[in-house]
């Protein structure tokens, strides 16, 4: 008989060596890793009421561990309680044992009992979650720039950060929250623990005494053999303005006379075009001539476990201004709960379930491909060419695509 619950302090040298032998690359088999892995848990346990690390059971002996997280994320101009998922292992002696869907299902169930519509998740493996119908959010670039590629304008107003700004940096950051579709809230905790990261370097532009953006970001070592060939990593790269992006990238072009390469990886599908080279280094060449400029790849995974639920928590207008009656169907195999067909009602960008009526149009689709939809990661045209969704009336597909359009596609700086 298996079970889902909390684990408990008593527990934690179990939680760390489950997870150690499911992730040795994190070397926590080591003492000192170990340790120091051991506290994080249990000062996560005893103070962090938004995460919680949940095992799975059975005949009362653990045989897998989870960490759930409480997310305040901003859904369409909405903040919303979601779901997040991570650190999923299970104990080398029960692998094949269908451990992690168990312990999926106790997650998904769990927060779908409290009314959270949407959950969140780093993947191991696509393929693994995509099956368990997470859908794929945005992709990310990873470019490596050299400084003097990025424009220069003027940095008088870049001044050091640390931990004295912590409440304005949270302020900060916050505000762009408020203005960006599938941002996360970050508690006081977190920021604290980033900026005690030692080897961590923050900067931000300050004008007329509010803080408009930050950049942090660490040095690192770019030969073997030259200590004075270094690159600089930017690990969190925020902006209000124009002006506060324009001083923060003048910044980063003045560490050209030390700095070789800066790695810097965003969602922004443009960021090649303010480069004056957008090339990364390899002088790869694609066919035909088109110079590599960065790496790219598919994190952030999203799923839709209440439909209807979803549709209903959205206080802001979410979509196209289309005047459409929907007929939605949904399959989900994995949370048969979550599968059903409704009837949508479509109107200066604000849905409505209704009882009855007649649909102007019927769209069929797996929840996976919903879930990237309904969060903009993809396009209705996209899924309809590619055939994930199937359509009564095929002359419908423009108004779709209107109707499910946005701007800007989801991003989050937020690990977990």
């Amino acid at each position: 008989m298996e079970e889902i619950r909390p684990v408990t302090i008593e527990e934690v040298s179990e939680v760390v060596r489950i997870t150690a032998m499911a992730y040795p690359g994190s070397n926590l088999l080591a003492s000192e890793n170990a340790q120091r892995f051991s506290e994080r848990v249990r000062d996560t346990l005893e103070n962090d009421p938004n995460v919680s690390f949940h095992g799975c059971y059975r005949n009362d002996q653990l045989i897998g561990i989870m960490k759930w997280h409480d997310l305040s994320m901003n859904v369409h101009g909405t903040q919303m309680l979601t779901g997040g998922i991570g650190m999923v292992a299970v104990d080398l002696l029960h692998k094949k044992e269908k451990v992690a869907k168990t312990m999926l299902e106790g997650f998904l169930g769990s927060y779908r009992e409290r009314g959270v519509s949407l959950v969140s998740l780093y993947p191991f493996r696509v393929d693994f979650y995509k099956q368990m119908g997470f859908g794929v959010g945005t992709k990310i670039n990873q470019y490596r720039i050299k400084p003097s590629s990025l424009p220069f304008s003027s940095k008088d107003k870049i001044i050091y950060l640390g931990m004295e700004n912590r409440e304005e940096m949270l302020a900060c950051y916050h505000r762009i929250v408020r203005q960006t579709h599938g941002m996360i809230r970050k508690t006081d905790q977190e920021l604290k623990k980033f900026l005690e990261q030692p080897e961590l370097v923050t900067v931000g532009y300050k004008n007329e005494g509010r803080l408009g953006g930050y950049l942090a970001f660490q040095f690192q070592r770019a030969h073997e053999e030259n200590r004075i060939f270094n690159d600089l990593v930017v690990k969190e790269f925020l902006y209000e303005s124009r002006e506060a992006l324009g001083q923060l990238l003048s910044f980063l072009h003045s560490q050209a006379d030390q700095i070789q390469r800066i790695v810097l990886t965003t969602a922004d599908e443009d960021f090649h075009v303010l480069l004056s080279d957008p090339g990364n280094g390899t002088d790869n060449l694609l066919p035909s001539v088109y110079h590599e400029s960065n790496v790219s790849g598919v994190g952030l995974m999203y799923r839709v476990i209440d439909v209807p639920g979803f549709f209903s928590k959205l206080t802001q207008p979410s979509f196209g201004t289309e005047q459409v009656t929907l007929r939605l169907s949904i399959r989900d195999s994995f949370l048969p709960e979550n599968a059903g067909i409704w009837l949508i009602r479509f109107s200066e960008g604000r849905p409505q379930l209704v009882e009855d009526g007649e649909a102007d149009v019927s769209v069929a689709m797996d929840i996976s491909d919903f879930s990237s939809l309904v969060m903009g990661a993809v396009s209705f045209h996209k899924l309809y060419s590619y055939g994930l969704v199937d359509i009564d009336v095929v002359e419908a597909v423009p108004k779709l695509d209107r109707l499910f359009f946005v701007s800007e596609k989801p991003r989050s700086t937020t690990p977990f």
